[in-house]
């Protein structure tokens, strides 16, 4: 019997409809990375440009470099590690940063000019100044440090101890200058134990010296790891920053007076708090202090008997509207909750992931007041 007399009916996605849907699904991570390329990075300044100079008839080499450079520069410390390399790769970064800003603009000005025919030159020179000005003052937040105070109940014996929190520092795309920013304000407010819930690294051969302020901190001082050190030399990290005096905690139980402070190491898994914590024992004569990266796993930890539970990771979205999309995943996105008998802190970040603007968040260091 032959294929057009065989009476069984097509299986779904046979023939050549399952080729359709085989190429589709190869096709669409090049497509959805294309769309936001160059609905984010090239559209809006494109437009912008085209509006303020209507004659204006960009050559190839100009497209080009509003087209690649960007992804260019970026990609350009990877091929070839180096000071200038890494300039190049921070400028990118924030380049992208001003134009999602940019897109945000224009994105309702097409709307409303599709209601309301807006006049075009006008138009290009209000969006290419709000652009500017917003991204001018994101560049200068990025650059401040705020110190925010938090008052968390514990024991009789462990009153007026001070804990400093950081996270996600990023050294890589910020610098060494800045790390040491951080430490210095650190010191200042004469923290007993300062804690640093991971992403303190995010580029790879990042080297000792740059990380060296962290060996000036007055106080001791304990490390997780985040997922940008899990992304790129996670090993060598940690030999660094032991060098330097910091105690690393991977996945491991540590008694530090009063208190119990437990380290997990990030996964992407939503699970890995309620896999890891059932390997330690809750002292039950112990303040207990649980570090992870994401705030993921808060219900696991209350149940454990976690007094205290440390986070980051989120950056409370950095750009503002982008955190409303954060807020989908991680809906304790920043400041501090109760999640039964614990409090869980959620840093919205000490430093900048990726382009150096910061708009609708801060760079904090957490200051939490055992009270």
């Amino acid at each position: 019997m032959s294929e057009a007399d065989d009476p069984r009916p097509v299986a779904a996605g046979s023939g050549q409809w399952g080729t359709l849907r085989l190429a589709l699904r190869r096709v669409s991570p090049a497509a959805i990375f294309a769309l936001v390329y160059f609905g984010i990075l090239v559209y809006p300044l494109m437009r912008i440009l085209l509006l303020c100079f209507p004659g204006w008839q960009p050559e190839t080499p100009v497209l080009l470099l509003i087209m690649v450079g960007p992804l260019a520069g970026r990609l350009s410390y990877e091929w070839v590690p180096g000071r200038i390399t890494r300039w190049l790769s921070a400028l990118s970064l924030t380049w992208l940063g001003v134009c999602f800003i940019a897109f945000t603009l224009v994105a309702p000005w097409e709307v409303a000019n599709l209601l309301l025919t807006l006049n075009p030159q006008p138009s290009g020179w209000a969006l290419l100044g709000a652009t500017g000005a917003l991204a001018g003052y994101g560049l200068v937040n990025a650059q401040r440090l705020t110190v925010r105070q938090i008052d968390i109940p514990a024991p009789a014996e462990l009153k007026g101890r001070r804990l400093a929190q950081i996270s996600d520092v990023h050294v890589g795309s910020r610098s060494g200058r800045f790390l040491t920013r951080v430490v210095r304000r650190l010191n200042t407010q004469n923290p007993d134990h300062v804690l640093i819930t991971g992403d303190l690294v995010d580029f790879r051969n990042i080297q000792e010296q740059e990380l060296a302020a962290l060996g000036e901190i007055n106080a001791p001082a304990f490390f997780i790891i985040g997922n940008h050190e899990r992304y790129v030399d996670v090993e060598d990290i940690c030999a660094r920053l032991k060098n330097l005096g910091v105690r690393v905690l991977r996945n491991e139980s540590l008694e530090v007076g009063e208190m119990q402070l437990v380290g997990i190491d990030d996964a992407e898994a939503k699970t890995q708090v309620g896999k890891i914590l059932p390997f330690f024992e809750p002292h039950a004569d112990r303040f207990r202090i649980l570090l992870y990266h994401r705030p993921d796993g808060a219900a696991d930890a209350a149940e454990w008997g976690a007094d205290l539970m440390l986070c980051g990771h989120t950056h409370n979205g950095q750009i503002v509207p982008f955190n409303h999309l954060v807020r989908r995943v991680f809906p304790r996105i920043c400041g501090l909750y109760r999640v039964g008998d614990m409090h869980l802190y959620v840093s919205p970040g000490t430093g900048t992931w990726g382009p150096i603007l910061r708009l609708g968040s801060r760079c904090e260091i957490s200051m939490i007041h055992l009270t």
